[in-house]
């Protein structure tokens, strides 16, 4: 057998094996996104890291496009943890990223598990198209979870190191999950890798970090137009990510908004940064109990389930005592900032 023959054979011989492996690999029950997440291995990655997996998914909570698209998916069987996950379609022409919707169950096939600047990616590929499914439509987007700004805590500056650092990695069980801080300011800015993350502070000494990059309303790597220093939000709300790269000096986490709607400025039902007249309709609607239920976001309880199209924060913009209600305690803060910006 000629040299050139035994070469094409070894290369059938390996392709052949690889289509086995990958075969292999999927061949289990797929896997809900908290055995992919969970883990406890000090850096926060995965098990299954560069494995290919099937995933029975979750739904769909938000989408960036970006430069390179992706979805964003929770499964509301794990709502304390471990139950989001981000979804990259890099296949032109984006069929997965452009037929999904917010609200769809997506189930996904041959996805690799992937490790990526300290945040677990699902990576759609090329070869096991089409990889994904809409199991069903119009499903409740799963309610944000109330943290306080010291369980997703800011990095820290190591000198020794030149660079920042989180002291652990125990909030890893929120990674991609959407998250809501209550009560903070903006006390600096123009941190993080990119130069674009800002540190929001709590009224107990608690601090983290958030960026805007993946807005509706803002251009990427920018600031929205509402971030200041010394601006004061009654919530924020945005995805929880990890950033990491420990040989440059980064490893830190980051709350990531995704619309105007994420920061809510206290009293600003409308969210066009202003509180005025425009308002109070708001205020009257979060007031009334079953009146806003109905309309959603105001009432306690719609607030554990907030409707597809209101998000969770026009509620909370209107409780400014921060006890869990609307009523008139908090109509008095209302009339205080009433016209100001």
């Amino acid at each position: 057998m000629s040299a050139d023959s035994q070469l094409s054979r070894l290369r059938i011989i390996w392709t052949l094996s690889l289509a086995v492996g990958a075969t292999a690999a999927v061949s289990a029950d797929p896997l809900s996104i908290y055995q992919i997440q969970y883990t406890t291995n000090a850096d926060g990655g995965s098990d299954y890291d560069g494995q290919v997996v099937d995933c029975r998914g979750g739904i769909v909570v938000a989408k960036f496009e970006g430069s390179r698209p992706r979805l964003i998916l929770q499964d509301p069987n794990f709502p304390d943890g471990w139950g989001g996950i981000q979804v990259k379609d890099w296949i032109y022409p984006y069929d997965l990223f452009n037929g999904a919707q917010i609200g769809d169950w997506v189930a996904l096939t041959n996805m690799l598990v992937e490790e990526y600047l300290g945040t677990t990616f699902l990576h759609r590929q090329t070869a096991y198209n089409p990889g994904y499914s809409v199991v069903s439509q119009g499903n409740a987007v799963p309610a944000a979870i109330v943290v306080s700004a010291s369980d997703i805590p800011a990095p820290e500056y190591d000198p020794n190191e030149d660079g920042w650092f989180v002291a652990s990695h125990d909030a890893e069980s929120y990674e991609s999950m959407r998250l809501i801080v209550r009560d903070v300011t903006v006390t600096e800015m123009d941190l993080g890798k990119a130069v674009d993350n800002y540190r929001l502070e709590d009224g107990e000494g608690g601090a983290c970090w958030a960026a805007d990059y993946m807005n509706d309303d803002v251009g990427p790597w920018g600031y929205h137009d509402f971030i200041d220093s010394g601006r004061h939000f009654c919530a924020v709300t945005g995805v929880f990510e990890q950033y990491t790269q420990p040989i440059d000096g980064w490893d830190y986490y980051q709350l990531v908004t995704l619309d105007t709607a994420g920061l809510a400025i206290c009293g600003d039902g409308n969210a066009d940064g202003v509180v005025d007249l425009a308002d109070l309709p708001r205020f009257v609607e979060c007031m009334t109990g079953p009146v806003c239920q109905d309309a959603g976001g105001c009432w306690p309880p719609a607030w554990m389930q907030p409707p597809l199209l209101l998000p969770i924060e026009h509620g909370l913009m209107m409780d400014m005592d921060y006890d869990g209600d609307v009523d008139l305690h908090d109509f008095g803060g209302f009339q205080l900032i009433f016209a100001r910006p």
